[in-house]
């Protein structure tokens, strides 16, 4: 492996091939399309009536395999149940979704009530990320266009969960000059 790879590839994935940090969150295959997330062995686990036992280091972040299967699960949540069209994710009207976030990891993971805060922190950055990813690969080229209030084909097919009022909000906001204001900020 070269250098310049062991760089831009931090992790090791369960088959031993490198996982690239770099690499596009819209990952197509063959047919362009984006690939769902399954998480198999999380819904097996469920299905069972069982839970996937994780383990934190001193700094609340989760360890293992099963922590890795935590994020994801967290990110998957996030995509499900996080409005796109939230600006700010301490909003208290989001609090029912982040109380269904957490009875959604608890009924899957061995996670006590003390990691509640770091678990809805990387949920916001789930959905923080989304937000970014959503606006730059479907807004961020045709924001004057009129047809961006139209759901991309891609998004419907791929993100049944995303109405398109949600998206018109989405946009709505992406439009606004407080988005703009924070854009130029950095």
């Amino acid at each position: 492996m070269s250098q310049d790879h062991d760089e831009e590839c931090s992790t090791q994935t369960q088959v031993g091939k490198p996982r690239c940090t770099n690499s596009p969150k819209f990952n197509p295959d063959e047919d362009g399309k984006r690939r769902a997330t399954i998480m198999t062995r999380v819904h097996q686990v469920r299905t069972r009536g069982q839970r996937i036992e994780v383990s934190f280091d001193a700094k609340g972040q989760p360890l293992g395999k099963p922590g890795d299967e935590l994020q994801s699960w967290i990110g998957v949540l996030a995509r499900e149940h996080i409005p796109i069209w939230i600006s700010d994710f301490r909003s208290a009207d989001l609090a029912p979704q982040k109380e269904l976030v957490w009875m959604e990891v608890v009924t899957s993971f061995t996670v006590d009530e003390s990691h509640k805060r770091q678990v809805l922190k990387s949920c916001g950055e789930s959905a923080k990320g989304f937000r970014y990813d959503l606006y730059q690969a479907f807004v961020r080229d045709h924001i004057d266009e009129e047809n961006v209030w139209q759901r991309p084909p891609k998004v419907v097919h791929n993100y049944p969960t995303i109405t398109q009022e949600d998206w018109e909000k989405f946009i709505q906001y992406r439009r606004s000059p407080e988005f703009k204001r924070l854009s130029e900020q950095g």
